[in-house]
């Protein structure tokens, strides 16, 4: 079968584009297999989906998702959407472009792939990944999504939708391979977190809570993670924080309340570092009615 990910010599002197983007929420659906020369990726918000994998003499799989799950899909690989109950979804199908070298300067998307190792293995064994998302890959769909709703897209240097879609690969990358070669104190700490980030939570709480020593904990966290357990915190509550913003109406300061943060400005700063947006204009690009983006 060919493929992308699967082949990677094919992305020398090429680069990666978006060549589609859908955020739907269907309440029930079916389609028939299909394939596509595009990577796809699926990202279940909230809900649940079915995708069913076959082909190339391998036998029927089929993948269930839940919220916070997403599936990466080669390119031409056979495969099926089914929703039985809702799902609300985020699609995003990656084309690989020739790069003309008197056009816009691009992204290396060869060199980029070639530092997924994990990726590479994953693709290695079959033409998919399924991971649920701990690194925050949501929250780079979603700055992707910004930069294509924005006003200014037809002026916008496509290198920064290229150094986005870098990003993408790497995060997923890193959660992949955090998923299957991960400590069992890692999930601990990340499961804590996901649970009580509301709360005033601080290094000595989430040490004693996992029963590790303080120092050892943060030195793992950041060997493992390659963040520091305050900047996974303050980016899990970003997180949250979008949401909330695509969702409600809620004020800033009301939504820094809720996420964790003790202040609007802290919470203010976090978000510019995190997002590369101030709150008020990301905020503005998520509200727009746009739900598709084809290439041209």
């Amino acid at each position: 079968m060919a493929g992308i990910l699967r082949n990677i010599t094919t992305l020398i002197d090429h680069h990666f584009a978006v060549h589609s983007y859908f955020e739907q929420r269907l309440s029930k659906y079916s389609m028939d297999y299909h394939s596509h020369p595009t990577i796809e990726l699926f990202y279940v918000v909230k809900g649940r989906a079915n995708y069913t994998f076959t082909g190339n003499g391998q036998k029927t799989v089929v993948e269930r998702l839940k919220s916070g799950d997403l599936v990466l899909i080669d390119a031409e690989c056979p495969h099926k959407l089914s929703i039985e109950k809702g799902c609300h979804g985020l699609f995003l199908e990656l084309s690989v472009i020739l790069t003309d070298s008197d056009s816009v300067p691009a992204v290396d998307s060869y060199a980029v792939v070639c530092n997924c190792d994990s990726l590479i293995k994953g693709f290695g064994e079959k033409d998919y990944i399924l991971l649920n998302d701990f690194l925050f890959i949501k929250q780079t769909i979603l700055r992707l999504q910004a930069l294509l709703n924005s006003d200014k897209l037809e002026y916008i240097d496509h290198y920064f939708t290229q150094t986005i879609i870098a990003e993408l690969l790497l995060s997923i990358n890193e959660c992949y391979r955090k998923t299957y070669l991960a400590n069992p104190y890692i999930s601990g700490i990340v499961e804590f977190i996901t649970r009580e980030y509301q709360e005033n939570i601080t290094a000595p709480v989430i040490a004693r809570a996992v029963n590790l020593n303080e120092t050892y904990m943060q030195k793992l966290f950041k060997k493992e993670l390659g963040v520091t357990l305050s900047e996974y915190v303050a980016r899990y509550r970003i997180s949250q924080s979008i949401a909330l913003m695509r969702n409600t109406n809620m004020k800033f300061i009301d939504i820094a309340a809720q996420v964790g943060f003790n202040n609007r400005q802290t919470f203010y700063n976090a978000f510019k570092e995190f997002s590369g947006y101030n709150p008020k204009l990301f905020r503005k690009f998520l509200s727009r009615p746009v739900t598709s983006f084809i290439s041209k």
